[in-house]
Order: structure tokens, then C-alpha cells, then sequence
């Protein structure tokens, strides 16, 4: 008979009157991973894994409960038996033999990782012979081994890692504590039946989602409500009986599933693309949406890609989430993943997804919300005081918890929360399983750099290799980047070969993951098709009006029409948010600020974050859809945000030169929407796009390395051989598009583009996780030898939040340039949970380059600060005030200054 497991072994103690046996909290994972695989985990997702192990799924589900059971295998140690002495129970009483002092660092995770297979080959004869990367034993043991986040190093047979892991880790313990481990192998085996082993180990995307299985099933029985509940039961049993443990275990794991908020949405059945949008009230849809709801339904017969091409105000996020619901049915997924390039755009994006799951899904279906500044939008963020609410969208506490957002059943958050899943870090797993029940949609999938390309292509390639339905959506994406973007996704599906792929544009493309098929539709037909009439105007860079050949003087005449008629609006794009100020300033000292003069607004990154929301809603209101202009003519001087972030329609558009993809996206700001008040100087239909081209070398020297030298020149090139040529939209914009970005050498400007993307691309290739078809050992998946600047989704992304305050003589610090109430004066403390307080002083701080405040002398932030996650690195920005005037923080020669008009400014 073998040894039965001793209840004394202990595996939690923390908050609890005293500890808790390892049997009962393996049996607890056990019962949750089998319920997991019932009531969260997609049909798809078990598809996946049941193949990936060469399993049938009911088998799958076995091993993976068998594997949930075993993840705190080696928590029976000395070593960790002895961390905590109010715990230390077995410990030198007869048959646990301590251990030597020197040993007792090992860690769990590590042990499990090498107590494991030499178990699985001494119990069930699992080989252990061969190279370890092609043995199933050992992949078992690092997959445990993974189970907080990181992946333990590959075993060898040098040291007897493999076949003798007493040997090579004394830590683990051997006679008593050795046949306690069996112990609980056989407890696992006793109460969810002896799994069906695997003959050899999954393809690494597979592991990859089984451990994150576990590591959900461990954080819920982790939970401090869970374990005082099931300790509870244990304690009034005194039998002891395992198995009726093990069924109060199963039996409450649903309801914990539940109030976790992971239970998959339910949407309804809808046939038909009105029935999807009731809010369009009837309106026939736009003729790509048209086209998908006839076709694409017979293309897609399992996981697939596809890619939509449209210009903007084409309907491209309704089409994606009709798409969604064919494409998800095919490849039975529940979930949905919408991601973009930035958190204004997403934070649009939540609101319209949030309605979206209101109307057709059954039930509560809460909808996370994934960026850093998430918690900061007020149709987000719940009153700690009212965790209670009646919205079914809402994420209540512990969805929001660290590395948890994708586990929603629907998350809308920027790209670069899948984008990570491309980088080794920490609990990754737990991405990939959130990723992979979903149909996942990357909006703007152009909108990236080389590095960042990159990056999208590993993640397209991990998502075909697992078999998740993907739609990618784009105004302005060239020939050569679409195939990229289709092939990655069709490599990791397993077909490496690259057929031709021409995509329409507006259409769409779609590839197969089973067959590799790729079906592109024809050119389809656009209702918002029309002539844009661009105009270019050589000027010198300055903001003085004075000067004739001058950009402000062009400024103010091209706009001449809206201030002379005293109606109509004009969004103004700039390159940088100083040419923004500046432009500002110009134009509010010519017109002057009365009653009868145009209102001129500003709208950029280096705003307070309340300032930019405010000034943002209030565009809405004048400019966004069914808006209500004032009544006297509006100017809005922005920087590159309105290429993605604003749903606005103005008559006129002035731009800086830019890369032509970037022109076309600010040109649909104009005449976006239908409107009745449109000034006579800006006839309905026919879209007007005005182009500041700076004289002499391009970049001019102050715009930096915002736009690369050789696709300006190829832009201004093109834009004056179509000078009093209207462009057909979108008749033309594919093949303009790509011949500015085309790959043919005309200068050695296309050199240094190159040159630059492929450093880029290189230093991709050198961060991210392998292909998913290299992947033998799972451990560079989680750990990287690479410099941390190098491990991120956004190279040279170097910003600081800065908060400003202003300092009286009398060294005391104000948030408010003249109030001295108790609400403005900077406070010392903070307590963590105080959310207000802390909302507060966030929305306060601005964004800024880090090397502006380099060396500068200024005041610490309190230090109770450092205990807030949200305010640990905000950074103080010192205004000195005295009776006549605010002085900004010089640092060298630069004059850093919050401007209640202009935000951030350095002069």
C-alpha cells in the first residue's frame, strides 16, 4: 500500500489561524482546473491543447487537472516546511530529516521542475533517456515549474539533474519527504483518476497555455476568501476524507469562476448585420460591410485571418465585429480582444465595445479596459465606496489585479498589451490564455515602426500557431506590409510558403488556418467615395505673420475665408507640440480673444490629462457626429493625435508635410461626417486638404526624427506632381501608398530608411520569444539576458509625468498658482487606497521627455509617495512664485513651464 500523505504538510499560512495542508490545496487547484477547462476555457482553446498533446480532449482535461494537482509538489521540502515556525510541524520529527542549512534556499517552483520527471519516470515509467528538450517528463516539470511566472532552466544529465534530483539538489529532501511527494502524486491519481501521459512533449505554444491554465487555477484557491472557507469545512471533518474534500471543492468552484467575472460572454444569435448594430437604425451598411455579410461565411471554416482595407468613415470597426461573430463561431472562440495604437483611441473604442456587449450578449458581460491610465476613465473606474453595481460591463477588483485583463471574457486596451505577449516576461502564460479564447482585432495595424512591426509579426505568428481567429484593420497599410502581416500569421499556422497577395483597397483579405487559402475580394464600391483636392505651399518656418513667404502668414491666409464670413471650421495638424503653442499664440494675437473673434483651441500630449479630456469632449460636442457647432467659427490647432484619436468632421484641413499615409488619415478629419451647415467656402463633398511644405532640407532641424527624411521627400515629390490633380478616394490611395513606400533606391535618404528599420527589426529579432515551431525549451520565454530598455513594445519611449507646483517663499508647495485653500496645497500623504486623492494629483501630471529635467534641481515628491504604484514615479515640476510674476524651471537655457493655455512649454 503506498504511504498516505500527511495532513501536517502545509502549503498556505498567511492570514489563516493556522496553516493549511498541501493536500487540501492541491486537491482545491485540481477541482479548479477541472472546472476551468469546462466553464472558461473556449472549444477552440480545448481543441488546441487536446492536439497539441496528442490527446482527445476528455484525456487533455485529465492531465491537465493531474499536472493543477501538482503544481506545490515540492513545497513538501524541509526547506519550506521550516520558513515559517508557527507552521513547522514535521520538521526532525521522526522520518523528516532536516535539511542542511546551505540548501534550504531552493525554491518550489524550482524543485518541482527537478523532483518531477525523475517521479513521473520512477511511478508511470516516463522516459528520461535522450536529449531533455524532447522529453515529455521534462517539459512537465518545467511547466509546473512555471507556475509563478518565470520558467526554470532546462535540465541535463551532467550532475544527475535528470535521473537522480536528490543528487543535484539535497534541498528536496530525500526518505520521508521523498515518499511524501509520491504521497501526493497518488492522493492526485486517487481523487481525478491516473491521466493518460504524453509520449512526447507539446509544441511550445501549448505548454505555454497549459501553465497559464494552472496558474489561473492556483491564484483563485488562492485566494484568502477560499482557502478560510475550505479550511473551515476541513477542520469540521473529522475524518479527514480527502474525497469529500475534494468534492466541496468542485462544487464551489463554479460560483468562484463566476464572481472572478471569467465566465466566457454569451452573445446572441444574429444573422443579419442590422440585428447586430440596432443603433444604425436600418440604415443599409456600407458596401465592405455588405460584401463581408455575403462571402466571407464561406471562407471561414475554422481559425482564420482577416484583414480589412478602407479608408476611414468606412464602417471598418462595424464590419470587424460582424466578422467577429462568423469567424469566432468557426474557430469557437467566446472571446474578443480589440486593440489600438493609443489610450485616447482606446478609450473611444471601450465605450463603443461596452455598448456593443450590452446589446448583444445574454447576461452580465463585464468589458475590461487595458492601459496604464485605464483606471483614471470615469466610465471605468469604480467607487471603492459602491463595489456593487448594477452595469453588467463593469470589471469589479480582482480582474483588475496585475497580469489579469485579457482573462475577461471581451478587453479593449492598446496594442501593446498583446504586443508583450511577443516579449519574454514575467507570467506571459497568462496572456497567451487570455489571447487565445478570443477573436483577437488590432486596429491601425499600420501605424507601427520597424520594431514594432516586427513585433506584430511574432504575435501574428504565435496566434496562427495556436489557432486564434485575428482581424486586422487598416486605412493606409502598403502591399509589401499587408503579405508580411498575412504570412506571419500563415507560418505559424504551419504553411511557411508565401504565395502573391495583392489586397484590395477598400476590401478585404482572408487565409485559412487549415488550408492556407488565401481569398481576396475585388475592389469594392465606396459610398464616401470623392475627389480630395491637395494643395502644397513651399513655405519658410516661422510664426511670425510679418513674414510674406512664412508659414503663419500661409496659415492666416488660407484661413481668411473662416474669419472673413465669421463661419466654418479648420483643424490645424503640426509636427510638434512647440509649432502647436506657437501656432496658438499667432493666431489669438491676430484675431484677439472677444466675442466676435474665432475660437481658437488647442489640443496635444503635453496638456494636463484633465485639460486634454475636457478640451476633447468639447470638440465632441462641436465637431464629432451630430454635433451642434457654436455659434461663432472654430479653429483647433492639434498635433499627431487627430490622425487616430478624434472622430471629428471640420471643413478645412491644414497640415504640416508628413509621410503621405499619415496626410490621408488628417485629410479624413475633413468632411467626415454629414452636415447642413457646411460655409459656402467649403461646398459639401468636396474635401480640401492644405499642405505646409518647409523650404530647404526636410526634416527642418527643430522638427527631431518625428518623420524619417527619406519619406518626406518622396511625399512632397509626389504631392507636386499631383499638384491641380484631385486624388480619387480611395480609388487611388493603394497604389500611391505604395509608391511612396515602396522599396525602389532613389536617394541615399531611402539608404538611411532602410538602414534604420532593419536596426529596428534586428533588435525585434534579438527580444522576442522564438517562433513558436522553435520552441523546445520554455524557458527564454520568460527570461531574457537582453538590457531591460530593450524588452519593451516602443523603443525610445523615455517619458516622465511631471506634476507642477508652485513654491511661495515661504517653501510651501501649491498645486494652484493663486489658491492657497487646503484643497490646492500638495499633500505629504497619500494613502494607497485613497482614489480620489490620487485620481486628483494624475490628472494633474503631463507627459514629458525625461532628458528635459536632466541634472535640474528640484523639489523630492513626499515620501509617502513612493508607497503609491500610481504616483511612485511622478516627478515635480517647481514654479517659483513671487508678487509679480510665476518663474518657469530653467535647466540650462530652457525655460520649462506649465501654461494654463499651452500646457507643457520649453522655450
Amino acid at each position: 500500500m503506498p504511504e498516505p500523505l500527511d495532513p501536517r504538510l502545509w502549503a498556505k499560512e498567511q492570514g489563516l489561524p493556522h496553516p493549511y495542508p498541501i493536500g487540501c490545496h492541491s486537491l482545491d487547484a485540481g477541482a479548479m482546473a477541472d472546472t476551468l477547462w469546462d466553464q472558461y476555457l473556449t472549444p477552440g482553446q480545448r481543441r488546441v491543447i487536446a492536439q497539441g498533446w496528442a490527446m482527445t480532449e476528455p484525456q487533455a482535461k485529465s492531465l491537465l487537472v493531474f499536472l493543477a494537482s501538482l503544481h506545490d509538489l515540492c513545497k513538501i521540502t524541509p526547506g519550506f516546511q521550516h520558513c515559517a515556525p508557527q507552521a513547522d510541524r514535521v520538521t526532525g520529527t521522526p522520518g523528516y530529516t532536516p535539511t542542511d542549512p546551505a540548501h534550504s534556499r531552493l525554491s518550489h517552483q524550482r524543485g518541482v521542475h527537478l523532483a518531477l520527471p525523475e517521479l513521473l519516470n520512477r511511478l508511470f515509467d516516463m522516459p528520461l533517456t535522450g536529449r531533455p528538450s524532447r522529453l515529455a517528463a521534462h517539459q512537465l516539470g518545467q511547466i509546473l515549474g512555471g507556475h509563478h511566472g518565470t520558467y526554470q532552466p532546462a535540465l541535463s544529465h551532467q550532475g544527475n539533474e535528470l535521473t537522480c534530483p536528490l543528487a543535484a539538489a539535497p534541498g528536496l529532501g530525500d526518505g520521508a519527504w521523498d515518499g511524501q511527494r509520491e504521497a501526493l502524486v497518488q492522493l492526485a491519481t486517487q481523487a481525478f483518476g491516473q491521466p493518460k501521459l504524453p509520449e512526447r512533449p507539446a509544441p511550445g505554444p501549448v505548454a505555454v497555455l497549459t501553465t497559464g491554465l494552472i496558474t489561473l487555477a492556483d491564484w483563485l484557491v488562492s485566494q484568502g476568501a477560499w482557502v478560510r472557507t475550505r479550511q473551515r469545512a476541513w477542520d469540521n471533518d473529522p475524518t479527514g476524507d480527502w474525497q469529500a474534500h475534494t468534492q466541496r471543492a468542485l462544487a464551489a468552484a463554479p460560483a468562484t469562476i463566476r464572481a472572478a467575472q471569467l465566465t466566457p460572454p454569451n452573445w446572441r444569435t444574429t444573422t443579419t448585420f442590422t440585428a447586430l448594430f440596432p443603433h444604425l437604425d436600418g440604415r443599409d451598411p456600407h458596401p465592405l460591410q455588405q460584401d463581408l455579410t455575403r462571402h466571407l461565411a464561406n471562407h471561414s471554416h475554422g481559425a482564420g485571418l482577416l484583414l480589412i482595407t478602407a479608408p476611414p468613415a468606412e464602417g471598418k470597426t462595424e464590419a470587424a465585429l460582424f466578422a467577429e461573430r462568423i469567424m469566432a463561431n468557426a474557430a469557437g472562440t467566446n472571446g474578443l480582444a480589440f486593440l489600438l495604437p493609443t489610450m485616447a483611441t482606446t478609450d473611444a473604442m471601450f465605450t463603443r465595445i461596452r455598448n456593443h456587449a450590452r446589446t448583444n450578449c445574454h447576461g452580465p458581460t463585464p468589458v475590461a479596459l487595458l492601459h496604464s491610465m485605464a483606471w483614471l476613465n470615469n466610465d471605468y473606474t469604480l467607487d471603492d465606496l459602491h463595489p456593487v453595481t448594477s452595469d453588467p460591463t463593469t470589471v469589479t477588483h480582482w480582474l483588475r489585479g496585475p497580469g489579469r485583463g485579457l482573462l475577461a471574457g471581451i478587453a479593449v486596451g492598446t496594442w501593446d498589451q498583446a504586443a508583450l505577449g511577443a516579449l519574454p516576461h514575467r507570467y506571459m502564460a497568462l496572456r497567451w490564455l487570455g489571447l487565445s479564447g478570443k477573436t483577437v482585432v488590432i486596429d491601425e495595424v499600420h501605424a507601427y515602426d520597424a520594431h514594432g512591426h516586427a513585433l506584430t509579426l511574432r504575435l501574428l505568428e504565435w496566434l496562427g500557431a495556436l489557432q486564434v481567429p485575428v482581424i486586422l484593420l487598416s486605412a493606409t497599410v502598403t502591399g509589401t506590409t499587408a503579405s508580411s502581416l498575412v504570412h506571419a500569421y500563415r507560418r505559424g499556422a504551419g504553411h511557411p510558403d508565401t504565395p502573391p497577395l495583392n489586397p484590395s483597397y477598400p476590401g478585404w483579405t482572408y487565409t485559412d488556418t487549415t488550408t492556407g487559402d488565401i481569398h481576396t475580394s475585388p475592389q469594392l464600391h465606396s459610398n464616401r467615395a470623392h475627389q480630395l483636392t491637395i494643395t502644397t505651399f513651399t513655405c519658410t518656418t516661422t510664426h511670425n505673420p510679418d513674414k510674406p513667404q512664412g508659414r503663419a502668414r500661409q496659415i492666416l491666409t488660407l484661413l481668411e475665408p473662416l474669419a472673413t464670413t465669421r463661419s466654418g471650421s479648420a483643424l490645424i495638424v503640426c509636427n510638434t507640440v512647440a509649432d502647436v503653442q506657437a501656432t496658438r499664440r499667432m493666431l489669438t494675437k491676430t484675431w484677439g480673444t472677444g466675442p466676435t473673434a474665432p475660437l481658437v483651441r488647442s489640443l496635444h500630449a503635453r496638456m494636463p490629462a484633465r485639460q486634454r479630456t475636457a478640451i476633447t469632449r468639447r470638440l465632441q460636442r462641436w465637431t464629432g457626429p451630430g454635433s451642434t457647432r457654436p455659434a461663432r467659427p472654430i479653429v483647433v490647432i492639434t498635433s499627431q493625435i487627430a490622425e487616430q484619436s478624434l472622430d471629428v468632421d471640420f471643413d478645412l484641413i491644414i497640415t504640416d508635410l508628413a509621410p503621405l499615409a499619415l496626410l490621408l488619415q488628417r485629410a479624413g478629419r475633413g468632411h467626415r461626417h454629414p452636415r447642413t451647415d457646411r460655409p459656402t467656402w467649403a461646398p459639401t463633398g468636396k474635401p480640401r486638404l492644405a499642405v505646409l511644405i518647409p523650404r530647404g532640407k526636410l526634416p527642418p532641424a527643430h522638427w527631431g526624427t518625428v518623420y524619417d527624411a527619406s519619406l518626406l521627400r518622396r511625399t512632397s515629390e509626389l504631392l507636386h506632381r499631383h499638384t491641380g490633380k484631385p486624388i480619387d478616394v480611395p480609388g487611388q490611395v493603394q497604389a500611391l501608398i505604395d509608391e511612396v513606400y515602396g522599396p525602389a533606391y532613389a536617394d541615399t535618404d531611402d539608404l538611411d530608411r532602410i538602414t534604420n528599420d532593419s536596426a529596428k527589426t534586428a533588435i525585434a529579432d534579438l527580444t522576442t520569444i522564438p517562433r513558436p515551431h522553435d520552441v523546445r525549451d520554455l524557458y527564454p520565454l520568460t527570461n531574457s539576458s537582453q538590457h531591460p530598455d530593450l524588452i519593451a513594445t516602443r523603443l525610445g519611449a523615455d517619458n516622465i509625468r511631471v506634476l507642477a507646483v508652485y513654491t511661495t517663499n515661504d517653501g510651501n508647495h501649491w498645486l494652484h498658482p493663486t489658491d492657497r485653500s487646503s484643497r490646492s496645497s500638495l499633500p505629504a500623504g497619500v494613502a494607497a487606497d485613497d482614489r480620489q486623492a490620487i485620481t486628483r494629483l494624475i490628472n494633474a501630471t503631463v507627459p514629458i521627455s525625461r532628458h528635459w529635467l536632466h541634472d535640474a534641481i528640484r523639489p523630492e515628491p513626499p515620501d509617502s509617495w513612493a508607497e503609491v504604484p500610481a504616483l511612485r514615479d511622478v516627478q515635480l515640476l517647481p514654479h517659483r512664485v513671487n508678487k509679480t510674476a510665476i518663474e518657469p524651471l530653467w535647466v540650462g537655457t530652457k525655460a520649462i513651464q506649465l501654461d494654463l493655455e499651452d500646457g507643457i512649454t520649453r522655450q
